[in-house]
């Protein structure tokens, strides 16, 4: 298990890496951007947590960072960003307030999926940009449990996480497959979007969403 543990971490680490770099082929210095999904740290913050707010390669004036934790300790981390705590549902903002919104691997934890696509809303709302990743559903291992293959089974996958978690639920864990993402997009206030597949080899492993209203 060691060995799966440690293999998945530089996996992801270099998927992290190439879904910056194409974020960062859209987005401009001058840009104002919104992290949606930003977890709290502990006084060191040494996780591998909040990628993107780690490595923002602007100034931070441009940088606004969103989460439903408890983020009083990031302020005393990262003194030179702003960080706005809420308790999820409605963004605390006006509408086109940033350039683009930023989230990775967040929305899959939100809810169904009326509240999925009130996610995606509400980031389409206060932006006039988005790019979001979600896990693809399908990849043989499931990257939040490290277990393989039974994410493919609803049923048996929340019976799983019912009997060996807390949070293995429907409302805190709803994976994409490829299909259910375009059909959720084509519901939603994006007039333009454009889904991306991440491949590890063949298979599918994330995929990141562009879109614009």
């Amino acid at each position: 298990m060691l060995v799966i543990k440690e293999l998945k971490e530089r996996v992801m680490k270099k998927s992290r890496e190439k879904k910056l770099s194409h974020f960062y082929s859209h987005f401009k210095e001058g840009m104002k951007v919104l992290d949606v999904g930003v977890s709290a740290e502990s006084e060191t913050g040494l996780s591998a947590r909040n990628y993107f707010l780690k490595n923002f390669r602007y100034d931070s004036k441009y940088y606004t960072g969103l989460g439903v934790q408890d983020l009083s300790r990031m302020n005393n981390l990262f003194p030179d960003k702003q960080f706005v705590q809420y308790p999820g549902g409605k963004f605390p903002f006006e509408d086109n307030q940033f350039d683009w919104v930023f989230s990775n691997a967040v929305i899959e934890h939100v809810g169904d999926d009326e509240a999925q696509l009130f996610f995606i809303n509400e980031m389409l709302r206060v932006a006039k940009n988005v790019f979001f990743t979600t896990p693809n559903k399908y990849f043989p291992l499931e990257s939040h449990t490290n277990i393989f293959f039974l994410h493919w089974n609803n049923s048996i996958f929340y019976q799983w996480g019912k009997k060996n978690t807390t949070w293995v639920t429907k409302d805190n864990l709803y994976l994409f497959s490829g299909k259910r993402l375009e059909k959720l997009m084509g519901l939603s206030n994006a007039k333009h979007f454009e889904i991306f597949r991440n491949r590890l080899f063949l298979l599918v492993m994330t995929y990141t969403v562009i879109c614009k209203k």
